[in-house]
């Protein structure tokens, strides 16, 4: 059973199910940014502009390795 606050006419349950499957993608994602796989490490900004670029640069790197995986290429290991 899913939950949700959404009203019924704006999220039926199918699309509700579907919404939280997509989780899993989101936190894999997550996952992928911050352990073994790209080897990023918290950066601490004070600025906003900074932020921003930072949390750029990391979806950018995510979508590359997603983009290569799918095309098959081995992944490149640091060490």
């Amino acid at each position: 059973m899913i939950r949700t606050s959404v009203p019924g006419t704006v999220l039926d349950a199918d699309a509700a199910v579907r919404a939280y499957k997509a989780l899993a993608a989101v936190e894999r994602a997550f996952r992928c940014l911050k352990t073994v796989d790209l080897h990023l490490r918290p950066i601490h900004h004070r600025r906003s502009e900074r932020v921003r670029a930072h949390v750029f640069l990391c979806m950018l790197a995510y979508y590359v390795e997603w983009h290569m995986r799918r095309l098959g290429a081995a992944p490149v290991r640091r060490g």
